[in-house]
């Protein structure tokens, strides 16, 4: 993998940490039912694939 490619898969992590800090109680319960929907065992799928993330960081970012 490219550092390019690492350090852009850092910074959207990076987004996601601040994000979850500063989520509202109903993006919580959001992410905490599509995890139990969507997430799974072997990693495929996890809390960082949620489509709600874009919401919350461009809403934080005003």
């Amino acid at each position: 993998m490219s550092n390019a490619k690492i350090e852009a898969q850092l910074a959207h992590y990076e987004r996601i940490v601040r994000a979850a800090e500063q989520m509202t109680k109903q993006e919580q319960d959001e992410l905490a039912e599509w995890e139990k929907e969507n997430e799974t065992e072997n990693g495929e799928k996890g809390a960082c694939d949620w489509p709600g993330w874009e919401a919350v960081v461009t809403r934080i970012s005003h």
